[in-house]
């Protein structure tokens, strides 16, 4: 029995509705509309717009580190590269009470692993879990302006599973320790965000962003601030004509304030489809440099991919 190709079945259903005018896609109400542009929603971008909406998205990511390796004693031996696969599913639900106020809740889990023999060595088996609740202020200043403050607050636990620390826990210690270790983090995240519509089909999406974690770690309490520039932009091609196709691209530089050194940075790209109103479905590809958890000597390099659905009811 012949059985039609999945991607020409999702094709199908992506543009069963034919050609759509960019006059139509002027027209659509939304608050996420700022002059001659409807701009794109996407995961790894804050906005200042307060429409209603509820989402999931699901990211699964590779990447590698070199960091070192230790005898039973605690002793460097030599540096190795780590692999590391992570697997996350994120869930969001953001009500609109008015145009200039907005409330939102998200979930998140998240697990990475070493995947060869000196990743599970250093990285070990780790699991996260997130709550996060806040709020978007936003106002238009002109035409193509708005401006908005955002304020996110995250809390939750993490779960590590190390073997090969314990021993080394244990023979310095003189006693057994668990090859569990469990951290609780508290993270606040104010973000002032501007959107500019650039022209019909193309916008500008600029953040500035600090975040203030506090980290609960085997009894012992540990800061951590970072502040992260932003700019993001996305071309609407059916705003410009009759192809329901959207694409995107950001960057992000975060730095530590506490050591005054460069921190993270991060490059994105994304392809969505436009075709249905408020409707967001989409691909968003990103390339990650970072510290690998807590050990801020050792940096975290990996390629990401997030499949977004996203259905936005006001």
């Amino acid at each position: 029995m012949l059985r039609p190709s999945p991607v020409l079945v999702v094709a199908g259903l992506l543009f069963l509705t034919g050609p759509v005018r960019a006059e139509d896609r002027a027209e659509e109400p939304s608050r996420r509309r700022l002059g001659a542009h409807l701009f794109i929603a996407r995961e790894g971008v804050a906005d200042p717009f307060t429409e209603s909406f509820v989402a999931s998205s699901s990211g699964l990511s590779l990447g590698g580190a070199k960091g070192p390796t230790f005898d039973l004693n605690g002793n460097p031996i030599s540096l190795e590269d780590y692999k590391i696969l992570a697997y996350s599913q994120l869930f969001t639900g953001q009500w609109g009470l008015a145009d200039f106020w907005a409330w939102r809740l998200r979930v998140l889990g998240a697990a990475y692993s070493g995947t060869n023999t000196s990743g599970v060595a250093g990285v070990g088996v780790n699991g996260v879990v997130r709550g996060s609740a806040g709020t978007t202020l936003g106002f238009t200043l002109a035409d193509n302006l708005r401006l908005g403050f955002r304020i996110d607050v995250s809390w939750g636990p993490s779960v590590a599973i190390n073997i090969l620390d314990a021993i080394r826990r244990s023979i310095a210690a003189g006693n057994v320790e668990v090859p569990v270790v469990s951290t609780y983090s508290t993270v606040v995240t104010p973000t002032l965000s501007l959107a500019w519509t650039i022209s019909r089909g193309v916008g500008g999406i600029f953040n500035v962003t600090y975040s203030n974690g506090v980290i609960d770690v085997n009894d012992t309490t540990n800061d951590a601030d970072l502040v992260s520039f932003q700019a993001a932009f996305d071309v609407d091609l059916r705003e410009l004509g009759s192809i329901p196709l959207g694409l995107s691209v950001d960057y992000s530089a975060g730095y530590a304030t506490q050591a005054g050194r460069f921190r993270r940075y991060l490059l994105g790209l994304g392809f969505f489809y436009t075709g249905r109103p408020g409707l967001t479905l989409g691909l968003e590809l990103g390339y990650h440099r970072s510290p690998l958890g807590t050990e801020r000597t050792v940096f975290a390099t990996s390629f990401s991919g997030l499949f977004v659905l996203r259905f936005a009811f006001n």
